[in-house]
């Protein structure tokens, strides 16, 4: 079977994806919940997050070649396989949703306070058609040409931005908190579950894929952790929770204040500009994983007439659902949250546990 992605460009994409929510949401949620030692529920979260990771590798090692849908239909049969793609399918189009309003409402709060929301959504929409048009290679291999300078301009910003940490933001730290910390990490939690992102390209990534390949989704897990930390470090000790607890996008005030060596200013520009790029990633692998869903709920070998009408569906279903912070506020907190742990915990858990159970069964299928 020919590769069409590999798990190096996945593993980037996730991490690219992941970007947007880790400035924007993470921060906020953590403060919110939290308080000043919100901080730490990133690193409760490698207790969730790390055995999602080795749940997905133990499904792509156990069916190789096979897509999410065809483990499946192979471990409970397909009459379920399709009702839990159809449950899919519909998280996933309110979730494309939530995405496109958090993209306007962060121009809008950053760049273009005056401007209608309406007008980022169809831009988007029009970027994210025209990069489908494309393919799903070019996604990919934009998401792993471009993470890597991003990283490297959070290393500079990390580093610029150490003489203005205060230590009395983030200490002491009581262990009557730690408690409130493990609960919040739910937010932590809800954004690191898209690794399952490799399920639905598993069929994508050839029969054979080497322990060093599945390495890297380890290493990515780790990473999205350690970028979840540092961040809200980095935001508590500048902006304070407090302060991070009322805005919508605490990192970006957080950056207003950093400059390099006094020379280069307006990071918070870079910064928006790395949303949009994440939020742009993360409406076109949605739109694949939807558009593989109906393809896979329906049996159909050709897709390309759903996006006109899709794209309608989801431009009018973003006004209907959220149009202002305070409704995407209240529907990311109450579903958005709530839902990832149910699509990107529960259900890829049970699908694991039935696999090992079923192992030996299945074993002689191959």
């Amino acid at each position: 079977m020919n590769k069409e992605v590999s798990i190096r460009q996945i593993a980037y994409t996730y991490l690219f994806l992941s970007l947007s929510p880790i400035l924007r949401q993470i921060p906020s949620a953590l403060a919110g919940e939290a308080g000043k030692s919100g901080y730490l529920s990133p690193l409760w979260s490698v207790l969730v997050i790390l055995p999602l990771t080795g749940i997905v590798i133990i499904l792509l090692r156990e069916f190789p070649g096979l897509s999410f849908y065809e483990i499946m239909e192979q471990l409970i049969g397909r009459f379920l396989a399709k009702l839990i793609i159809l449950s899919y399918l519909i998280w996933i189009l309110l979730s494309i949703t939530a995405k496109i309003n958090a993209y306007s409402l962060t121009m809008q709060f950053t760049l273009m306070p005056h401007t209608r929301s309406n007008f980022f959504m169809v831009i988007l929409i029009i970027l994210v058609f025209h990069a489908l048009m494309r393919g799903m290679k070019t996604i990919f291999r934009f998401s792993e040409f471009t993470l890597g300078p991003i990283l490297v301009l959070f290393g500079i910003l990390f580093f610029c931005a150490l003489t203005r940490l205060r230590m009395d933001y983030l200490l002491p730290v009581s262990t009557i908190n730690l408690p409130t910390t493990m609960t919040a990490s739910k937010n932590v939690i809800a954004v690191g579950g898209n690794i399952i992102i490799v399920l639905f390209f598993a069929d994508k990534l050839g029969i054979t894929i080497s322990k060093q390949q599945m390495r890297k989704l380890w290493y990515a897990a780790v990473v999205f952790i350690v970028l979840s930390f540092v961040i809200t470090i980095f935001t508590f000790g500048i902006t304070g929770a407090d302060l991070a607890t009322n805005l919508p996008f605490p990192f970006y005030i957080t950056v207003k204040s950093i400059s390099f060596f006094n020379i280069f200013e307006r990071f918070e520009v870079l910064i928006t500009l790395i949303c949009i790029l994440s939020d742009f990633i993360a409406v076109c692998v949605s739109a694949i994983i939807l558009y593989r869903c109906f393809m896979w709920l329906f049996q159909l070998t050709e897709i390309g007439y759903l996006f006109v009408p899709l794209a309608m569906i989801v431009y009018y279903l973003t006004y209907f659902i959220s149009s202002t912070q305070f409704e995407f506020d209240f529907l990311y907190r109450y579903f958005i949250v709530n839902s990832n742990m149910i699509f990107q915990y529960i259900i890829p858990a049970l699908i694991g546990i039935i696999g090992l159970l079923k192992r030996k069964k299945i074993a002689k299928q191959y």
